[in-house]
């Protein structure tokens, strides 16, 4: 499993001419039958892949990265050391000026690069593994559209993090035989699903209101002494998101305390009603009397949708759904959303695929563009918990 790559091991595998899996080999004084026998593979086959006559698979890909201390990425792939700059034809009346940006889709029509304007969320029909024909007993008949190798590469993720998609989208883009369904749903609903074997990761941002420390003791109480581990997505930064300029001058939770200030509320469960219910217990006002308090959606994209389309005056949620409706946005704090798995997954091959990913520099580079997210410390292993 990579978690971080040494700086000196991966600096002598950049500079060495050699393939990256011999460089990376030699660098850790292995042979190729001792590297060979901890991959699970023959030397011969390592010999092979070392002189560039066989592509491994992506099992024996991880196998190595984790052996070596490397990514994928580094042993396999192309680099990406940089973004590049392309110029593209624009043909929107909505130019980006002044320090704005636009989201685009790239594609070449007729040999001209093309750039499309493209919104940040839209409605969509969500792919299906199949449909659930009869249900009951814990037990369901479902007419798959998926193969059992294709079952067996897909990983599972549950949570609250809109970046999910970005990740789903970056491994098809890789072409890797690991797919993501993303099951969104709230922290505590998260870490449900994954302690009762339905989910593979556990996606949490759940502050401990005494410490101000971050999802360890909240999981070490959710998982029940299950071994897991503890890896860092990102840092974000939760606030109250406002209508566009903020019309009621949102400065706070103080406000809350206003007549007709309605509120889109967010699940029990979830970080941000915990954050929420924190600062109403400080407030001389009573929760239930703050309009729409009871009504809840289901997200952080929904809290700003509902802001956005006027059924709401404000809502706790994320600064990158915010951003994306184009509302106002008053920072509360920042938090660090960890990605829970149980040890005894850490070998299945989607998850082994996702950590990976959270290696890549390239993923953290994209994540940080396009949500503003801090990822300086995305794959690293902020807790084991026993």
């Amino acid at each position: 499993m990579v978690i971080a790559p040494e700086t000196s091991i991966m600096a002598r595998i950049t500079a060495d001419k050699k393939h990256p899996v011999r460089a990376a080999r030699i660098a850790h004084s292995l042979s190729q039958s001792e590297l060979a026998k901890r991959a699970g593979i023959s030397r011969q086959a390592l010999g092979a892949i070392e002189s560039t006559t066989y592509l491994p698979s992506v099992s024996v890909a991880l196998a190595l990265a984790r052996e070596l201390g490397a990514t994928v990425e580094a042993l396999f792939g192309e680099s990406h050391e940089a973004i590049r700059h392309v110029h593209a034809r624009w043909d929107s009346e909505v130019a980006p000026a002044g320090g704005v940006t636009a989201r685009v889709a790239l594609g070449r029509v007729g040999g001209k690069l093309i750039a499309q304007p493209q919104a940040p969320v839209h409605l969509a029909l969500v792919p299906a593994a199949g449909i659930a024909e009869r249900a009951g007993r814990g037990g369901a008949e479902v007419a798959s559209f998926r193969t059992d190798d294709e079952i067996d590469a897909t990983l599972l993720i549950a949570g609250c993090d809109p970046a999910a998609a970005l990740l789903i989208e970056w491994l098809a883009r890789r072409r890797s035989p690991v797919s993501i369904a993303a099951l969104s749903c709230s922290s505590g609903k998260a870490l449900d699903e994954l302690l009762c074997g339905r989910a593979h990761i556990a996606g949490v941002h759940l502050r401990d209101p005494k410490s101000g420390d971050f999802n360890s003791g909240a999981v070490r109480r959710g998982i029940r002494r299950h071994p897991a581990m503890l890896v860092n997505f990102a840092r974000w930064e939760l606030g109250l998101a406002t209508a566009p300029g903020n019309p009621h001058g949102i400065r706070g939770f103080a406000e809350l305390a206003r007549p007709k200030i309605r509120i889109a509320n967010r699940e029990l469960g979830s970080g941000a009603r915990a954050a929420l219910d924190e600062a109403i217990a400080l407030l001389p006002i009573r929760a239930g009397a703050i309009e729409g308090y009871g009504r809840e959606v289901a997200g952080h994209l929904e809290v700003a949708a509902a802001i956005a389309t006027g059924q709401a005056d404000l809502g706790v949620t994320i600064r990158v759904a915010a951003d994306v409706y184009g509302l106002g946005f008053v920072p509360i704090r920042e938090e660090r959303y960890d990605l829970v798995m149980l040890k005894r997954d850490l070998d299945s091959v989607p998850v082994k695929a996702m950590l990976d990913a959270l290696n890549s520099g390239a993923l953290a580079r994209e994540v940080a563009q396009l949500c503003g997210y801090d990822t300086s410390q995305m794959g690293a292993v902020m807790a084991h918990l026993n």
